[in-house]
């Protein structure tokens, strides 16, 4: 069986003693004595392992994102606050824009959503109104492309109104053209002869609109007409498809996928808002804990990168020790709360007692052995302690 590290020590003198015991004792076995056998005994009031001084706490702390440090704010030995900002990077101004232009959407975003909830009302009215005059551009076409069919285009007195005009309109054209006709012989800059050929022109046009009016109300529409009056129809109904299809999806609320977008782009803009502040933090080093600046790797001017260790802050309030070489045999015999005793190998005249305080429970592979490491809090403190002594850890029954 493998022996840890100083545990072993208490099992030697009491070895070297039962060897000079067995040996007395062939001594005697050679002068004819009885041979007694002595059975070896192991000290197992204490488990003794080696172990590290460390602060009560510490953080190792690094940029997320690269750079060009800019400014340094602090030195070794400085005591910090909580959220104090250690270390800057350059590129702030560009940083400082993104964060603005995001709040700017973010506002315009917010303001859009407001504003379709605030116009329930005044969406939900429009498209009431819109309804209304779908239907009656509707009832609008239907009536034109009815009044366009053949026997729909007028009423008999309306046709024998039109039958009369065009009879009268034919007399006066007759009678022009007679007159005209007894005067064509004449000079054309005869004024007489000029003002019969006038009258024959406007009997004329009066004839051809009564024939085309008889000719309308009696006739039907020509295919291209049809196709037009039908296509007007069909454009009517489905507006007020349409609209029936807004008013039911507005008339208890704003419309559900302009809600929805709205709602979608707030939280865009909130997202890249959230992302362009959290760009900005990046450029500096806070600490999340109160202490003393232990070591300040990065100078100004020098590139950061991503997780590269930039400053150690220390609390050095308090000190704990953990252990190193406790073995899986000795784990056992150690508990939560249980007195410990602590030397230093550089501090001979120091001895500070303290209580385990936690057991790690992932063990370690150290030297062959499996080895867990116990933490210890000490009752009390020497000036002389330093990070990283080394100790005696006597843990007592």
């Amino acid at each position: 069986m493998r022996l840890p590290g100083r545990t072993r020590w208490l099992i030697v003198p009491i070895l070297t003693a039962a060897a000079l015991t067995l040996g007395a004792c062939g001594a005697g076995a050679a002068s004819g004595a009885e041979l007694t056998e002595v059975p070896v005994v192991i000290d197992e009031l204490s488990v003794i392992a080696d172990g590290r001084l460390a602060p009560i706490q510490s953080v190792q702390l690094s940029f997320s994102s690269g750079g060009e440090i800019r400014e340094v704010l602090v030195k070794e030995g400085d005591r910090v606050a909580a959220g104090e900002v250690l270390l800057r990077l350059g590129n702030r101004q560009q940083a400082e824009a993104a964060v603005a232009a995001a709040r700017l959407e973010q506002l315009g975003a917010q303001q859009g959503l407001t504003s379709i909830q605030d116009g329930a009302a005044t969406v939900s009215a429009q498209a009431q109104l819109d309804l209304a005059n779908a239907r009656e551009e509707l009832r609008q076409a239907n009536y034109r492309w009815s009044v366009q069919q053949a026997g729909h285009r007028a009423s008999q007195a309306t046709i024998n109104g039109a039958e009369a005009s065009l009879i009268l309109a034919k007399d006066g054209l007759n009678r022009a053209k007679a007159n005209y006709d007894g005067l064509s012989g004449r000079p054309e800059d005869d004024l007489e002869r000029a003002a019969a050929l006038t009258q024959l022109a406007g009997a004329q046009r009066d004839y051809d609109a009564a024939l085309r009016n008889l000719n309308w109300y009696n006739g039907h529409p020509t295919e291209i007409q049809q196709a037009l009056l039908d296509a007007e129809v069909a454009i009517a109904q489905a507006k007020v498809a349409e609209a029936e299809r807004v008013w039911e999806e507005r008339k208890d609320g704003p419309d559900p996928d302009e809600l929805a977008l709205a709602e979608a782009r707030v939280a865009n803009a909130e997202a890249q808002l959230g992302a362009a502040e959290a760009a900005l933090s990046d450029l500096e080093l806070e600490t999340p804990i109160a202490g003393t600046v232990a070591n300040v790797l990065g100078k100004p001017g020098e590139t950061a990168a991503p997780g590269q260790l930039a400053v150690v802050i220390a609390d050095f309030s308090s000190w704990i020790i953990e252990t190193e070489n406790l073995t899986e045999i000795e784990l056992p015999r150690v508990a939560i709360g249980q007195p410990v005793k602590v030397t230093f190998d550089a501090l001979a005249d120091v001895e500070l007692s303290g209580v385990v305080t936690a057991i790690r429970p992932l063990f370690e592979i150290r030297s062959g052995d499996v080895t867990y490491t116990v933490t210890i809090g000490l009752d009390a403190t020497d000036p002389r302690l330093q990070w990283g002594l080394t100790a005696v850890v006597t843990f007592q029954n």
